[in-house]
């Protein structure tokens, strides 16, 4: 017989599942661990996102610093606890929770096979980890002076202020780290994939240099339109500035080290 495995996800709610509630659910999803035959794999932990088209009496409330740090705190204890008793930590922060608290992500080897990078778990490091292998390819220097804006959510603002100044240190390449929240859901914390066209739109009469460079999962699936419906052309013309949409590393050097102009819409598959 062959037994069904699950990579598990809970959302914790302040004041309704959180506190006591967590650390009893993440004990008894551990419960189905087992070295030989495990049910669950794995326990992402994400924060509860919330936007302004929900109802006024749903009783959720978002996410602050205190409580993203009270969970972090709470959720390295059981870490700890499942490494000693399953060899595995189990279950994992998503790194929304590590933003939230303006706490310093883990490192690299916190992740080990990144099992939950599909809920956001470790998305950052590995991005990060692919970027410094990949910038090896940036020229010294370029023949053209270029600049470009590069937008993303204010949420990696941070985490990426590092990958911007490496950038920059190419003779001539000008890029400007752009972070935004969304005005269009309300959010304070804004992560990148929730950026829509209206969000981009606050950036009308600003100097945005040669074009905007773009990760594509502030897209729809294999369509150039933002979650609003809006399309990276409408925007591109509201802004009066070519858009770049890019996907991952390796496509973000290439645009930022190429002396030829490419087209203001360039879709491709993974995502940044």
């Amino acid at each position: 017989d062959q037994r069904l495995q699950i990579h598990a996800q809970v959302v914790v709610c302040p004041g309704i599942n959180d506190g006591d509630q967590l650390t009893r659910t993440l004990q008894d999803l551990a419960q189905f661990y087992d070295a030989d035959e495990p049910t669950v794999l794995s326990a992402a932990v994400v924060p509860v996102g919330l936007t302004r088209f929900r109802p006024n009496a749903d009783e959720l409330i978002p996410v602050n610093t205190a409580k993203a740090r009270e969970v972090i705190d709470q959720v390295r204890e059981l870490q700890d606890k499942f490494q000693q008793r399953c060899g595995t930590r189990f279950t994992w922060l998503a790194d929304e929770w590590f933003l939230i608290g303006r706490v310093d992500l883990p490192d690299a080897s916190h992740y080990e096979d990144y099992p939950q990078i599909g809920n956001g778990v470790g998305s950052i490091h590995q991005f990060l980890d692919q970027f410094y292998q990949a910038a090896a390819a940036l020229p010294p220097a370029l023949s053209e002076p270029r600049r470009f804006t590069w937008v993303v959510g204010n949420a990696v603002e941070h985490a990426f202020a590092p990958l911007v100044s490496r950038l920059n240190q190419v003779e001539g390449l000008t890029v400007t780290l752009v972070p935004l929240r969304s005005e269009y859901w309300g959010q304070e914390i804004t992560v990148t994939g929730l950026l829509t066209g209206q969000d981009l739109l606050s950036l009308k009469g600003q100097d945005l240099g040669e074009k905007i460079l773009l990760p594509s999962l502030m897209l729809k699936h294999d369509e150039a339109k933002f979650l609003d419906d809006m399309t990276v052309e409408q925007v591109a013309q509201t802004l009066q500035t070519p858009i770049q949409v890019v996907s991952g590393v390796e496509q973000l050097i290439e645009a930022c080290s190429l002396n030829t102009s490419m087209p203001a819409v360039d879709r491709a598959t993974a995502p940044l």
